[in-house]
């Protein structure tokens, strides 16, 4: 995806140095008022695509287009990937890795939101998700060699669209607002099934984890921070990392372009067994 002007002319913009002006401001502020921590956190996500999206997509690297896009919206990226007829003609190997970054980007966005959000997290709350990004780094460097499935081997064709998530501004503050909002949202939305449906928190927990994860994990953590005499959210982590295998396995399902669904739907509940099992051993050991 090409750029509309290079980095360095940014940095001599007003408006990149207005923004994280703006950003450390929103830091200051949010020391005070720990509801809006979220505000400047997805500011930061923002900016870090921005700064990613000149370094790293150079040549129009389809899957790092994935990766970036994961930051904003997997779920989006999964929907424009799997049903866009630009993407019919790309390959399933092309498409797998896309996806997969997408994830990875997914999953990392959620170790920066617990560091973010919560102080001196314990080193199990990072597991799950460190677990499923190992998983997934794995799978995706097995798609790259020659041992991979034969059908993975066919002929490449890189495709030549582009995914419609990447911005070439600093931070777009219509989109950390409407995060900003969908997240304490999730917060009234999780009460509202709690106590209108009589649902448990870990049921309402997944039903909403079914839309986005990263923003179903914040307000999990922006609830659990303003009312800590709550039980410790680690069981509503796995709970919406279940939630992310269900939608995304969903999405793949139900989606045009992939072929072989059944090899991504298998390493995406790996990949949950695999968190599971690696967060009640390390519950074990670790308390």
């Amino acid at each position: 995806m090409p750029h509309n002007t290079p980095l360095s002319y940014h940095f001599k913009d007003k408006q990149i140095w207005l923004d994280m002006g703006l950003l450390v401001l929103l830091f200051v502020v949010a020391n005070y008022i720990p509801l809006l921590k979220i505000v400047p956190l997805i500011a930061s996500l923002e900016l870090f695509s921005f700064l990613s999206f000149h370094l790293l997509t150079k040549g129009s690297r389809f899957q790092l287009q994935g990766f970036l896009g994961g930051f904003i919206s997997s779920t989006a990226v999964f929907l424009q990937v799997l049903n866009d007829a630009k993407f019919a003609g790309t390959s399933d190997r092309d498409l797998l890795r896309t996806l997969l970054f997408a994830i990875c980007a997914m999953l990392l966005e959620c170790l920066f939101i617990i560091y973010f959000l919560t102080e001196n997290a314990p080193l199990v709350y990072y597991l799950p998700f460190v677990t499923q990004l190992a998983f997934f780094a794995v799978v995706i460097l097995y798609v790259n060699t020659s041992h991979s499935p034969r059908w993975l081997s066919a002929v490449e064709t890189e495709s030549a669209a582009d995914i419609e998530l990447l911005n070439d501004r600093p931070i777009v503050w219509k989109n950390v607002l409407k995060l900003s909002l969908l997240i304490f949202a999730l917060i009234w939305l999780m009460h509202f099934i709690g106590s209108e449906f009589g649902l448990s928190r870990g049921l309402s927990t997944l039903l909403v984890s079914l839309f986005e994860a990263h923003a179903v994990l914040a307000s999990v953590l922006t609830e659990w921070a303003l009312a800590p005499e709550q039980s410790e959210p680690l069981t509503l982590f796995l709970v919406i990392i279940l939630g992310n295998t269900l939608s995304k396995s969903y999405l793949v399902l139900k989606g045009a372009n992939l072929k072989k669904k059944g090899f991504f739907i298998t390493v995406i509940i790996t990949a949950l067994v695999s968190s599971v099992v690696m967060t009640v051993a390390g519950t074990l050991v670790l308390t």
